[in-house]
């Protein structure tokens, strides 16, 4: 389609900009685009709109109920939902109308035929939130894209005010929270892109504490632009609030802790900690593994597509620490006889 879908970090049609390498996770799925459709993305597309259409129906469904508490609620998704077909739920409002044209515009193949619906859609409902996030998915310049999710985040604050009041809200769960948190992570994508750097990680940062779950896979995101250009402090307060085993992880870790450091035992530990959870990142980032070319829609935990994603998406920082390369092939040295890759660049 040329454009990025609700449900992943975006790439603008304008200019890539996808500085997230993708989560393992199936939450965090990622797809990116191509130039072609093939029928792996399409199933996954297919697979994403049903998705959607489920949170939907589901977020539609319990908020036509009273609970009294959250076991009130989990006895509900036991008796009435889980095991069970999802029942689809009519709009009843011009909210949810809005809402379900602009899921509509999204599987439309032509953009000013998606423009247009979209238009429609703010006809009903102008703080429609999906509407204005979705414009800004398929705005033709960075300065419009801006401008949409900033629209999309005002209409956001103002349909979700007592939401956004309630500490600790699952505002990821609400029908119009998605978008919102989605608005606000393509918002600080651009900022990054136009270099407002400062401006882009506070914006992360305000995502992050909205979404703690981080069902979006901002973290990752968020790491590698503070380890470009963020304070120690504020890397060592990401790294602290998330246990997590993925590679754009651990070897973010261990170069975080060279960077402080030096090649101390804590570092080195650190190292082999990564490179145990993912034996073919160390390789590639020293080029005697070459880079797949194209990178595939999704990958899992420990593979090689893990470590393309990584290489490809957060090797800079690694090639500016001084002595940090030396470091890497002392702790892993290279086999003699392997194929010498490319160096990534990003």
């Amino acid at each position: 389609m040329g454009i990025w879908t609700l449900g992943h970090p975006p790439v603008m049609p304008f200019s890539p900009i996808n500085s997230q390498s993708p989560s393992p996770c199936p939450n965090h799925e990622v797809v990116l685009p191509k130039h072609r459709t093939t029928r792996e993305e399409r199933v996954s597309e297919a697979a994403r709109e049903l998705r959607d259409d489920m949170m939907r129906d589901l977020s539609r469904l319990l908020g036509q109920q009273e609970f009294g508490s959250l076991d009130d609620v989990n006895a509900f998704l036991q008796k009435e939902v889980m095991g069970k077909p999802l029942p689809h739920v009519q709009p009843t409002n011009n909210r949810e109308r809005a809402e379900d044209m602009v899921m509509h515009a999204r599987r439309e193949r032509s953009i000013p035929k998606m423009r247009a619906q979209v238009a429609k859609a703010l006809v009903i409902d102008a703080d429609c939130v999906a509407a204005h996030l979705l414009l800004a998915e398929v705005a033709d310049s960075p300065t419009r894209a801006l401008a949409h999710c900033r629209d999309s985040i005002a209409a956001g604050d103002r349909v979700l005010a007592d939401l956004l009041a309630q500490e600790g809200a699952p505002i990821w769960q609400d029908s119009v929270g998605r978008p919102y948190l989605m608005a606000r992570h393509v918002y600080a994508q651009l900022l990054w892109q136009i270099g407002d750097r400062p401006l882009a990680i506070d914006e992360a940062r305000i995502t992050l504490r909205l979404n703690p779950n981080d069902n979006q896979g901002l973290r990752y995101m968020m790491l590698d632009w503070l380890m470009r250009a963020g304070s120690v402090a504020d890397i060592n307060a990401l790294l602290a609030s998330y246990d997590d085993g993925s590679a754009a992880w651990l070897f973010t870790v261990a170069l975080h802790r060279y960077r402080t450091l030096g090649p101390v035992v804590e570092a080195t530990k650190a190292l082999r900690a990564a490179m145990k959870a993912n034996v073919h990142v160390a390789p590639m980032l020293l080029g005697t593994t070459p880079i797949p070319d194209g990178l595939p829609d999704t990958y899992g935990l420990g593979d090689v597509d893990e470590a393309a994603f990584y290489v490809h998406e957060s090797s800079t920082p690694w090639y500016e620490a001084v002595g940090a390369m030396e470091w890497l092939g002392r702790i892993a040295p290279a086999p003699p006889a392997a194929k010498r890759g490319r160096r990534p660049s990003n």
